[in-house]
C-alpha cells in the first residue's frame, strides 16, 4: 500500500461506545427531572393541607367568640347555665363558696383607708331601721311586733311671785314648785297588711311636788305631796300614705285616741292627764344613707271633763338621725307645741297658753338580735317647758303568726 492512500481520511464515525454513554446520561438525566418534579408536587398538596387546617382552626376560633358575646349580652334569666363548665363545677363545691363568700369582705377590708372605718351596710341600716320605727317614721313589716318598755323622767321647777296679805300690810310673796314625774309603761306595735300598723300605750304616773312659800318677814314654809296612778291608755293605727320618690318623702299618716283612764287630780296634785284626746299626725321621713330626716305635724283636741277643758295642741317635730357604727345609732331634733289657753267652766283662763319646745339628742343601739336599747334626752327652751327629761326604751321585736293576726 502506497503512502497516498494511505494519507486519505476516512469517513467520521461514533463509536458505539460512544453512542451507549450518550443515551445513558440522557436517561439519568430525564429520570432526575422526573424525581425533582414529583417532590415538588407533593410538597405542594402538604402546603395546601396545611393551610387548610390553620383555616379550620381561626373558623372555630370565631364560632367561639361570637357565642361568648352572645351570652355576655344576653339578659341573665336567658344566659345559658354554665354549671357544666369547669369552673362552675369548681365553684360549687363547698370550699369554693366559702372562698367566694368571704373574698368581698377581704376586699372590703383592703379597701380601707387610713383611719376610716368600713360600716356594715346592713347592720347600720337596721340600727337606723329600729330607730325610725321608734320614732315612727317607720311601720313594722306585716307579721312583726314590738313591746317597747319604757320609762321617762320629767324635772320641772316654777318660781311664782304673787301679792299676800301680812300682819304688816300687803305684800309680795314667792312659791316655788319642784316637780318630779315618772312616766312608765309599755307601746305595743303589731304591723298589719296594707303597709299598716296598730299602736298601743299603757302607761302609769308618779308624780312628787315640793311646794316652798317664802315671803319678807315671814318664816318659808314647805309641803309635800305625791301621788301614783294609772295612766291613760291609748289606742293609734298608722298607715303609710306615699313612699319616697325622687324629692318627695315616705309620709304616713296617724289616728290616736288617748282615753281617760288616768286621774285628773289626786292627793291635791294635779296630773296632767285623765281627759279623752284625739291626735291626727302626717310624719315625714327622707332618706340619705346614713342620714334620715324626720319631720311630723300634729293636732290635737281634748273634750271636757270635771269642768276642765284643756286648750287645742298643734305640734311640730324635725330630727335628724344618723347611723354612726353598724351598730348604734344618733339623733337630735326639736319638738315644739304650741298651746291654747285652757277653759274653767267655760272661762278661759289667762296665762294658760304657751308655747312648749325642747331641744332632744338621743343614742340607739342594737344590744342582740332581737333586743334595742334607746335614750332621748330633752332641755326645756321656754318658761312653759320642762326644765329637762330622760327617756329609755328598750324594744324587743319578735314575730307574730299571720293566722292571728
Amino acid at each position: 500500500m502506497k503512502a497516498s492512500e494511505c494519507s486519505i481520511q476516512q469517513p467520521w464515525r461514533i463509536s458505539p461506545g460512544l453512542i451507549l454513554m450518550i443515551g445513558t446520561g440522557m436517561l439519568v438525566s430525564s429520570w432526575g427531572y422526573a424525581a425533582d418534579k414529583t417532590s415538588d408536587s407533593s410538597l405542594q398538596d402538604q402546603l395546601i393541607q396545611k393551610i387548610a387546617e390553620r383555616d379550620q382552626v381561626i373558623a372555630d376560633l370565631q364560632r367561639r367568640v361570637q357565642l361568648l358575646e352572645q351570652r355576655a349580652t344576653a339578659p341573665e334569666a336567658n344566659r345559658p347555665a354554665v354549671a357544666s363548665s369547669p369552673a362552675a363545677t369548681l365553684a360549687k363545691s363547698p370550699e369554693n363558696q366559702a372562698q367566694v363568700q368571704k373574698a368581698p369582705v377581704k376586699t372590703q377590708q383592703a379597701s380601707a383607708a387610713p383611719g376610716s372605718f368600713e360600716i356594715d351596710e346592713d347592720a347600720a341600716q337596721r340600727a337606723l331601721e329600729r330607730t325610725l320605727v321608734q320614732t315612727g317614721a317607720l311601720l313594722l313589716p306585716f307579721g312583726q311586733a314590738e313591746i317597747q318598755p319604757f320609762a321617762t323622767y320629767t324635772r320641772r321647777e316654777d318660781d311664782t311671785p304673787f301679792l299676800t296679805r301680812s300682819p304688816i300690810g300687803v305684800i309680795t310673796a314667792n312659791q316655788r314648785i319642784r316637780r318630779d314625774e315618772i312616766d312608765a309603761g309599755a307601746n305595743v306595735l303589731v304591723g298589719l297588711p296594707f303597709e299598716s300598723q296598730l299602736e298601743v300605750r299603757v302607761p302609769g304616773r308618779f308624780i312628787n311636788t315640793d311646794a316652798t312659800f317664802s315671803a319678807p318677814g315671814l318664816f318659808p314654809s314647805n309641803t309635800k305631796a305625791s301621788t301614783a296612778t294609772f295612766g291613760d291608755v291609748s289606742v293609734g293605727l298608722a298607715k303609710t300614705l306615699m313612699h319616697e320618690t325622687d324629692w318627695l318623702p315616705d309620709v304616713i299618716g296617724r289616728i290616736t285616741w288617748d282615753s281617760a283612764t288616768g286621774s285628773i287630780q289626786d292627793n291635791n296634785i294635779l296630773t296632767g292627764i285623765g281627759f279623752n284626746d284625739f291626735i291626727g299626725s302626717l310624719t315625714f321621713l327622707k332618706r340619705q344613707d346614713p342620714l334620715a330626716f324626720t319631720g311630723k305635724v300634729a293636732y290635737k283636741t281634748s273634750l271636757k271633763a270635771e269642768g276642765i277643758e284643756p286648750g287645742d295642741q298643734v305640734e311640730f317635730a324635725i330630727s335628724t338621725i344618723l347611723a354612726a357604727s353598724p351598730q348604734t345609732s344618733l339623733s337630735i331634733g326639736l319638738q315644739q307645741a304650741f298651746l291654747q289657753e285652757t277653759k274653767l267652766n267655760n272661762i278661759k283662763i289667762p296665762g294658760s297658753d304657751g308655747v312648749v319646745s325642747a331641744f332632744t339628742a338621743g343614742a340607739s343601739s342594737t344590744i342582740g338580735r332581737n333586743l334595742f336599747f334607746s335614750v332621748l334626752g330633752g332641755v326645756g327652751l321656754t318658761e312653759e317647758s320642762p326644765d329637762y327629761f330622760l327617756n329609755v326604751t328598750i324594744p324587743i321585736r319578735f314575730d307574730v303568726p299571720r293566722s292571728k293576726i
